[in-house]
C-alpha cells in the first residue's frame, strides 16, 4: 500500500496517516504570495433539514461573519511517507511534513527520527538507529546514492539490519524520480552490510530485494496468527451498545492486533478485521500515551489499543440526537471566530481527507490552527499531485482558507441539504467513494451545497462528511471529508 496525501506547508506539522505516491525529488516551488480572503457567513438565521420520524423538522443557527487575512508565508513544506516496522512483521507508512527543497533527503531525516510515542503505542518501531547521520544524497536518472554515517550499521540481528535497509529503500522509492538505491557508509560503497554479513551483491537495491524479509503490508493469508471476522468473534446479541466497540481507523488491507495484555510488548493472539464489532469487557489500562481496552475473542480475553475502537450507536439514535447538530453549530461558531476547535474534536485528534487519504492532526496541532499562516497545496480531484507541474497549479491555502471558509460556505447556505449516514451525490455522481475507508466505521453527517453560481450551472457544488464518535457519552468530530466539483 502506497497512498500519498500531498500537502505543502510553511510550518512543520507532524501527523500520522497512510500515504503514497510522491512529488518528485524535492525541487523548489515558487514562494507563496500573501493573499487576502474575505469570507462572509450569513448573519441571518439559516435552515437545517433533519429527519424526524418521516416529517421534516428545521432548526436555525446564526453564524457570525468573519474576515480572514492570510499573512505572508515562508518556506514551503510537503507531506511525505516514511516506512516504519509494524509489530516486527511488516512495513507500514506514516506521514511526516518536511522542508522543500530536498524533499527526499528530509524524508530520510524524518525516518531517522523514528516513531512518535503514539505510533509506538500502535506497534510501530524503527530499525534505523536514531543517531544515524545523513551525509549525502544524490539522485540521478532514477538512482539515489545515499551516504549514511557508520552508526547506521550498529547493532545486531539479521532482521533488524535487513529492515533498516528496507525502510530506507521503501521511503526513497515512493518518489517517482527514484526506483533504485545505492548505499554508502561514510563515503564508502557498501557490498557487505553490518556484522551480520548481509551481502549487497547486486547494488543498487530495489523494493523487490526486501519484500520477502519485510513485506510492505500485512500478510493476512498466512502465518499462525488468526484473523477474525465478525462471524468468528463471540456473539454480541443482547449486549448493551455501551459495552461494544467497532474497529475503526484501520485501513482496508490491515487489521487490529489483539494481544495477551495491554501494550505492544505483549504477544499477538489474533487480529480483527476493520468494521467488526467486539465486546468490551470493561477493563482498561494506560500504557505510555495509549489507552488499551480488554475485549472478548475466540481465544478468551485479549487487549487492543482503544484508539481503534469507536462507539456503537444505532443510526436512528444518532440521527435523532440534537447534540450532534449542537456540536456542528458550536464548531461553525468557533471557526468563524478563529476560536479553539479542540473542545469539539475527538481526543484522537482530527482526520482531514481533502481529495486524498486522511491526514491526522493531533489535538495539540489544532491549537491556534485557525490563525496559523501555514499554507498547504491541498490535493485536488482534478490534478495529479505527484506531477510537479500539476502540483504547482494547486492554490496555496491555509487551514482556515481550505477548511474553515469552505465549511462555513456550506453550513451557512440556506439551500444546504443535511443527510445522516448517507452520501450526497454531487455533480460527479461518486458520493459513495468520497469517504475514506478508515472513517467509514463512524456515524457521519453529510452536508451538501448544490451550487448556485449561474456561470457554472450548478457545477459549483460542495459536500462535507463529518465523521462523529461518542466519547464519554458526547458526540465529538473525528474526521472531515470534502467532496467537491473541481474545474
Amino acid at each position: 500500500m502506497n497512498r500519498f496525501a500531498t500537502l505543502v506547508a510553511a510550518v512543520a506539522l507532524t501527523v500520522a496517516a497512510c500515504g503514497g505516491g510522491g512529488v518528485g525529488s524535492g525541487g523548489t516551488l515558487a514562494p507563496t504570495q500573501p493573499t487576502t480572503t474575505s469570507t462572509t457567513s450569513p448573519g441571518e438565521p439559516t435552515t437545517t433539514t433533519t429527519p424526524g420520524g418521516g416529517a421534516t423538522t428545521t432548526s436555525t443557527t446564526s453564524v457570525p461573519s468573519v474576515d480572514t487575512t492570510a499573512p505572508p508565508t515562508g518556506p514551503t513544506e510537503v507531506f511525505v511517507d516514511i516506512y516504519l516496522v509494524k509489530d516486527g512483521a511488516h512495513a507500514s507508512t506514516v506521514t511526516r511534513s518536511v522542508d522543500t527543497p530536498g524533499v527526499a533527503a528530509n524524508a530520510i531525516r524524518a525516518l531517522i527520527q523514528g516513531p512518535t510515542a503514539e505510533e509506538e503505542g500502535a506497534g510501530l518501531a524503527s530499525a534505523v538507529p536514531a543517531d544515524t547521520l545523513l551525509l549525502g544524497l544524490d539522485i540521478d536518472d532514477g538512482l539515489a546514492t545515499i551516504d549514511l554515517s557508520l552508526e547506521f550499521e550498529e547493532g545486531a540481528g539479521s532482521f533488524s539490519m535487513t529492515s533498516r535497509l528496507a525502510q530506507v529503500v521503501y521511503t526513497l522509492t515512493q518518489f517517482p524520480s527514484i526506483d533504485r538505491v545505492d548505499f554508502r557508509l561514510d563515503g564508502e560503497q557498501v557490498l557487505v552490510f553490518s556484522s551480520e554479513g548481509i551481502v549487497l551483491d547486486h547494488p543498487p537495491m530495489e523494493n523487490g530485494d526486501f519484500l520477502s524479509a519485510l513485506p510492505m503490508g500485512p500478510d493476512t493469508g498466512s502465518g499462525a496468527t488468526e484473523t477474525w471476522t465478525q462471524d468468528d468473534l463471540p456473539p454480541i446479541v443482547g449486549i448493551a451498545s455501551s459495552q461494544l466497540g467497532r474497529v475503526v481507523l484501520v485501513a482496508d488491507d490491515d487489521t487490529l492486533n489483539v494481544r495477551t495484555g495491554a501494550g505492544v510488548s505483549n504477544p499477538i493472539i489474533g487480529k480483527v478485521v476493520p468494521g467488526a464489532v467486539v465486546h468490551r469487557l470493561g477493563a482498561t489500562a494506560v500504557v505510555g500515551s495509549s489507552i488499551w481496552a480488554e475485549i472478548d475473542t475466540p481465544r478468551g480475553a485479549g487487549w487492543v489499543n482503544a484508539t481503534y475502537l469507536g462507539a456503537v450507536v444505532e443510526a436512528s439514535t444518532f440521527a435523532a440526537d440534537d447534540a450532534v447538530i449542537d456540536l456542528l453549530d458550536d464548531f461553525a461558531v468557533a471557526i468563524a471566530a478563529d476560536g479553539d476547535i479542540r473542545p469539539m474534536v475527538s481526543e484522537r485528534g482530527l482526520y482531514v481527507a481533502h481529495n486524498s487519504a486522511p491526514i491526522h492532526f493531533d489535538r495539540e496541532a489544532l491549537d491556534g490552527i485557525l490563525t496559523d499562516p501555514t499554507t498547504y497545496k491541498w490535493p485536488s480531484a482534478a490534478l495529479d499531485s505527484s506531477d510537479p507541474s500539476q502540483l504547482a497549479e494547486l492554490p496555496d491555502r491555509t487551514f482556515a482558507e481550505a477548511i474553515t471558509d469552505r465549511w462555513l460556505s456550506v453550513w451557512g447556505d440556506d439551500d444546504r441539504v443535511i443527510s445522516w449516514n448517507e452520501t450526497v451525490f454531487g455533480g460527479n455522481g461518486f458520493g459513495e467513494l468520497a469517504i475514506p475507508f478508515e472513517l467509514t466505521g463512524f456515524n457521519y453527517v453529510g452536508m451538501y451545497d448544490p451550487g448556485d453560481d449561474p456561470q457554472y450551472g450548478g457545477l459549483d457544488w460542495n459536500s462535507w462528511y463529518v465523521a462523529i464518535d461518542y466519547e464519554n457519552g458526547m458526540p465529538r468530530i473525528v474526521g472531515l471529508t470534502i467532496d467537491e466539483w473541481s474545474p
